[in-house]
C-alpha cells in the first residue's frame, strides 16, 4: 500500500499543525486576558 504523502509532507504538515496550534493558544490567552482587565 502506497501512502497519499512522504515522509518529509507529513512532518511539514505536522509542524504547521504545531505552529497553528500555539498562535490559537496565544490568540485564546490574548483574548482571555483583555477580558479581564475590561471591566463590564
Amino acid at each position: 500500500m502506497n501512502q497519499p504523502y512522504s515522509e518529509a509532507d507529513l512532518e511539514r504538515r505536522r509542524s504547521a499543525s504545531r505552529r497553528l496550534g500555539w498562535l490559537l493558544a496565544a490568540a485564546v490567552a490574548a483574548i482571555y486576558l483583555l477580558g479581564l482587565f475590561i471591566k463590564r
